[in-house]
C-alpha cells in the first residue's frame, strides 16, 4: 500500500511540474521580441531536458509497467548523451525557428510557368529549397528558402495549406535518422505560387554532427517536401561563410540607417 501511495505522490508531483513548465511557454505561432524568444528558447529546452532525465528515469518505477508510453521517455532514455539535448531541441523548435511564405505569381501565371492543365487536377509542388549555410557552428543562426506552388482545377479560387519544417538528427551510434521535431504552419492563400523563407537558430549546446532540415507542403490532399542536410561542427565559428552570415543581420541595419 505504503508502495502504491508512494508511486501515486510521485505521479502527482511529475504532473505538477509538467503543467508548471507547459503554463511558462508562449502558445506556437505567438509573435515574440528577440528578449521573450530567448527566453521561450531557454525555459523550453529547461523543460525537456529535466522531464527527460525524470520521466526516462522513473518511469518504470512510478507508474509500474514496462509498456508505459510518454513523449519524455525518449528523452530519458538518452539522457546523459548528446541526444538528449538534440531531442529537446526538436521539441522547442517552435521557439528556434519560423517559416513565413508570400504569393510571387498567380494562378494564370503559374499555370503558364508549367503548362498546367485542368485534367491535371490537384497539384502541389515545391520548386527550390536550399539551407545557407550548409555548414554551421553551435550558436549559429541557417537560413531557409523555398518556393512552391498549388493548383487546382477551375473553379477553385484559393487553397487551405499547410507549411511544415522539420528536423532530423544523425545518430552516428544506431547509423540512422532521428526526426527531433516539426512544426506546422496553416494558412489560406490564393492558388499560384508561394516563395518561403525563414531562419533555425542552432542553439550554442547543440551536439556536433548531421542533421536534416526538411520544407513540407500539404493541401487538397496532396503533398511533396524535399530535405536539405546540415553539418553542425565547432570548426565553422571562424569559417568566412559563418562570418557572413553572423554579420549579415548587422549590415542590414547599417543599410535601414542610411
Amino acid at each position: 500500500m505504503k508502495s502504491v501511495s508512494a508511486r501515486c505522490t510521485a505521479v502527482v508531483i511529475l504532473i505538477t511540474f509538467i503543467f508548471s513548465a507547459c503554463a511558462s511557454l508562449p502558445h506556437s505561432g505567438t509573435a515574440l521580441t528577440d528578449e521573450e524568444r530567448a527566453s521561450a528558447q531557454k525555459t523550453c529546452i529547461a523543460k525537456y531536458t529535466a522531464l527527460g532525465a525524470v520521466g526516462g528515469a522513473a518511469l518504470g518505477y512510478l507508474l509500474g509497467s514496462k509498456n508505459a508510453k510518454l513523449e519524455t521517455t525518449a528523452i530519458g532514455a538518452a539522457a546523459g548523451g548528446a541526444l538528449a539535448f538534440a531531442i529537446a531541441y526538436g521539441k522547442c523548435l517552435a521557439y528556434y525557428s519560423d517559416l513565413k511564405s508570400f504569393p510571387v505569381a498567380g494562378r494564370q501565371e503559374t499555370a503558364q510557368k508549367i503548362g498546367y492543365k485542368p485534367s491535371q487536377g490537384y497539384l502541389t509542388k515545391i520548386e527550390t529549397f536550399s539551407l545557407n549555410p550548409q555548414g554551421v557552428a553551435p550558436g549559429g543562426k541557417v537560413q531557409m528558402n523555398g518556393s512552391y506552388y498549388v493548383m487546382a482545377p477551375p473553379g477553385e479560387q484559393e487553397a487551405k495549406i499547410t507549411e511544415t519544417r522539420m528536423l532530423s538528427y544523425y545518430d552516428p551510434e544506431k547509423k540512422e535518422w532521428t526526426e527531433l521535431g516539426a512544426v506546422d504552419n496553416e494558412i489560406t492563400s490564393a492558388l499560384g505560387t508561394r516563395k518561403a523563407q525563414g531562419n533555425f537558430d542552432i542553439p550554442k549546446d547543440v551536439p556536433e554532427g548531421r542533421y536534416r532540415v526538411t520544407m513540407k507542403v500539404a493541401s487538397k490532399g496532396k503533398e511533396d517536401e524535399i530535405s536539405k542536410e546540415l553539418l553542425v561542427k565547432k570548426e565553422y565559428a571562424f569559417s568566412v561563410p559563418f562570418l557572413f552570415t553572423q554579420l549579415q543581420p548587422l549590415r542590414e541595419d547599417f543599410a535601414i540607417m542610411e
